[in-house]
């Protein structure tokens, strides 16, 4: 059995991750502000309530997550796949409780999830992945985007360490990053309804919903899985779906 920690799991592509991985007949350990309202419940299914910029809290929720395992011979793949845009501010304008909050959810809750789950899973045999959901911005600057190029820049390298140092353990998880390039979901919007003068590229993300150049999350959940499907995977691989699309 396959089982799936997804966060970020209540809309987009934490949705469509859970709503493909049930329907297959995997376990899915859920976690989000919100419980996802279109899913049927199923003894596949287990829900965590947790707002992840409440970094205090993330041990605990680890501790929820790990105590809905059914056993030690399913394979585990944790994907931390919950992030905000906001804010999108020229640095020097940047609102520092905003900015705050943002680096939160997209760097250190990922990354502190992440150090507590491979901890926690170190003498556990059978596969075990985590993927950190990235982003073009990883490794381009953007004007505006101070605050998620960072974030998504830092988790990248955070990514790239723990790759390398699995590569010595008994038990070794994989741990890569995955960019699902521009999808149609609320993040989008958001990036649209920016102003011009904070958003540099405004009007090229316009021209992608125009042109119909945003992957749907499903298409990009079912690229993901795929790879996942994978024996062997590059630890501390930073995946690119334009590198994987056939």
């Amino acid at each position: 059995m396959k089982t799936f920690i997804i966060t970020g799991a209540s809309k987009g592509l934490g949705a469509a991750l859970a709503e493909i991985c049930l329907n297959q007949g995997f376990r899915c350990i859920l976690v989000a502000r919100n419980n996802h309202k279109t899913l049927q419940k199923s003894e596949n299914l287990a829900f965590v309530s947790a707002d992840l910029t409440e970094t205090n809290q993330l041990e605990r929720v680890m501790g929820e997550i790990i105590s809905h395992f059914n056993n030690d011979e399913d394979e585990l793949y944790f994907i931390n796949n919950a992030g905000m845009v906001e804010p999108i501010k020229r640095i020097g304008e940047l609102d520092a409780e905003a900015f705050s909050l943002h680096a939160k959810l997209n760097y250190l809750a990922p990354a502190i999830l992440m150090d507590s789950f491979l901890r926690r899973t170190k003498g556990y045999k059978n596969k075990k992945v985590v993927v950190n959901i990235s982003s073009g911005a990883a490794k381009n600057p953007y004007e505006g985007w101070g605050a998620y190029c960072s974030s998504k820049a830092g988790l990248e390298m955070y990514t790239r360490v723990a790759g390398a140092e699995q590569l010595r353990e008994e038990n070794p998880a994989y741990v890569i990053s995955f960019s699902p390039g521009v999808m149609d979901t609320t993040m989008q919007k958001v990036i649209r309804s920016a102003n011009e003068t904070d958003f540099a590229d405004s009007a090229k993300f316009h021209d992608y919903k125009e042109k119909g150049m945003l992957r749907t999350p499903d298409f990009v959940a079912n690229i993901l899985l795929e790879l996942l499907d994978e024996q062997e995977l590059d630890n501390g691989k930073f995946y690119d779906i334009k590198e994987l699309i056939k």
